[in-house]
């Protein structure tokens, strides 16, 4: 199980770091602190931190004094950051819903900075799907090397069921089934809860986050685009209560148009494969009911994942597999490989997968830093690897991309038309691309 394994090297002598320039990184708040910033502690031979903006300079100030960033400077303007010499790669941690009006600019003022190697964008890449493709073809304009934050791909669970499915463990898959809560979408709201996710618009939605991220897993566990799908979405829950920190209901409605079902079907390119998902806003009416349930049958073996949390990308969870061992498999030359002493073939095998310290949330980021820095360094000692790529699409190696994301965004955007449609709809061109 090679796939799970750090970086060969913890640290990278003898090489400068890669100078890094956030929008959206806050001392006292969001995503990037949380995440981001001690993926990159963990990471400090590998990544500087040279550079923040903020629309109020103030916060890239206070935030600079606060984590005593000695070696980053806090520009006023986003033309003086991103033309900055000082920096190697851009992250973009805010509110989807401002990805374009700030990325577009920025790739056009980046043009004066020619360090400038790669572009990191949170995931939803934007609002709509023709924001994601102008950003997608401005970003490839420009000749940087992108990444998306769908981490759920580094994760350490999904990387060991996508080896058991590459090499045959289960044999065939013929049939898939996933069930997930989104907990912000049911009939409560926290008090203190932004209120934009709850707005249907701002990229931030049970279909786009909640499903769009587990499905991106699903596809890159199973190697496989979708060729047919047919979809459901509801907003039944129009209104929400609100609650306070201790749970406590205060009395008082506020809207809700995002969606808080899905019922999505489709096929999977590869084998023809079955797939039903459904997705809920809201906690499991019953307690003994995992948040996130994915089920893969195969011919020789199943897999199943679980987690305590909806969302896969940020949950620690448990990897259960029964099937075949590896030597039930022949060799290449048609032999029996030799067997194990005690060896029992009709023997069920169980794997339980299931790191109890694993903290997913900063754990996953933390993965894809460190693929940007193979990449960068080449520390794996790759021959000849270029000095950029498109896509990920299904590899093990690597990082996923804008273009990764511009396919996502094409099946949710289908998504949405299934339903506004009431159809089936042919899904199997939207993984096509051009330079």
């Amino acid at each position: 199980m090679d796939y799970n394994k750090r970086s060969s090297v913890s640290t990278v002598p003898n090489a400068a770091p890669i100078r890094v320039g956030f929008v959206g990184l806050n001392a006292a708040k969001g995503w990037a602190i949380k995440t981001h910033y001690p993926a990159i502690l963990q990471l400090s031979s590998q990544f500087q931190i040279t550079a923040l903006y903020s629309p109020k300079i103030e916060t890239s100030i206070a935030t600079i004094q606060r984590l005593k960033l000695s070696n980053a400077t806090a520009f006023p303007t986003l033309e003086s950051f991103a033309s900055s010499s000082t920096i190697d790669m851009i992250v973009i941690a805010i509110q989807v819903a401002s990805h374009y009006d700030v990325v577009m600019p920025l790739l056009e003022f980046s043009k004066n900075n020619p360090n400038l190697k790669y572009l990191f964008v949170e995931w939803a890449l934007a609002c709509s799907l023709d924001q994601a493709e102008s950003i997608y073809k401005a970003a490839a304009e420009r000749g940087v090397q992108t990444i998306i934050s769908l981490q759920g791909r580094k994760s350490p669970y999904i990387l060991r069921a996508k080896e058991l499915i590459s090499q045959g463990y289960i044999g065939d898959i013929n049939s898939i089934e996933i069930a997930g809560n989104g907990g912000w979408y049911g009939y409560e709201r926290p008090v203190k809860s932004p209120k934009y996710i709850y707005e249907i618009g701002n990229g931030v939605d049970l279909v786009t986050t909640t499903f769009g991220h587990t499905i991106d897993i699903l596809q890159y566990m199973t190697s496989s685009y979708f060729s047919r799908i047919n979809a459901m979405v509801f907003n039944n829950i129009p209104e929400q209560e609100l609650i306070d920190e201790r749970g406590n209901r205060l009395g008082q409605r506020v809207p809700k148009t995002v969606p808080d079902h899905l019922l999505f079907q489709g096929t999977l390119l590869n084998g023809n494969v079955p797939v039903s998902c459904s997705f809920k806003g809201g906690k499991p009416t019953k307690k003994f009911t995992k948040n996130l349930v994915i089920d893969i049958h195969g011919t020789k073996g199943d897999l199943k994942l679980e987690g305590d949390a909806g969302f896969a990308e940020i949950s620690n969870l448990v990897l259960y597999y029964s099937g075949t061992r590896a030597n039930d498999f022949p060799l290449a030359n048609g032999q029996q490989a030799p067997l194990d002493p005690g060896y029992d073939a009709g023997k069920e095998i169980m794997e339980v997968y299931h790191l109890r310290n694993y903290n997913a949330i900063v754990g996953n980021i933390h993965r894809l830093y460190q693929s940007i820095s193979d990449f960068h360094f080449n520390t794996k000692k790759i021959p000849e690897l270029p000095s950029q790529f498109v896509m990920q699409g299904f590899d093990f190696e690597g990082f996923p991309t804008l273009m990764d994301a511009l396919i996502l965004h094409r099946l949710i955007e289908s998504v949405y038309k299934s339903n506004m449609m009431g159809s089936t709809l042919n899904v199997s061109n939207i993984s096509h691309y051009s330079l």
